[in-house]
């Protein structure tokens, strides 16, 4: 993965006090560690995460792309989720439950801790 900003897109990155990258590999990405102060773990069961990524992407899908999508969850989700929780969870330095319905705990948990 290679990060191709303007100079005026990094000037603009100096300016802020938090960057927030949701991206599912922490610290175990090679490229990308070393920029890392502080990692979280939202800890979100896979059934969850799959009804709320269906709620939320597959509004106006076919019946068709949503059933694709499933042997797809089935297929390969599943395991990708079980490498995360054996991989990124241990090493990450914050984790969050993830199952309220209200996201808004969430990011207050979140908010709360890094401060």
């Amino acid at each position: 993965m290679e990060f191709n900003h303007s100079h005026r897109d990094l000037e603009m990155l100096c300016d802020l006090n938090y960057i927030v990258l949701d991206f599912p590999f922490a610290y175990k990405h090679f490229k990308t560690s070393k920029f890392i102060d502080l990692t979280v773990f939202i800890d979100t069961p896979l059934d969850i995460a799959l009804a709320r990524r269906v709620a939320r992407d597959f509004k106006q899908a076919s019946t068709e792309d949503i059933l694709s999508d499933m042997k797809n969850c089935i297929s390969h989700g599943r395991k990708g989720y079980i490498e995360m929780l054996n991989t990124i969870k241990p090493n990450s330095d914050i984790i969050i439950d993830g199952t309220p319905t209200d996201i808004k705990n969430c990011k207050i948990e979140i908010y709360e801790q890094v401060e």
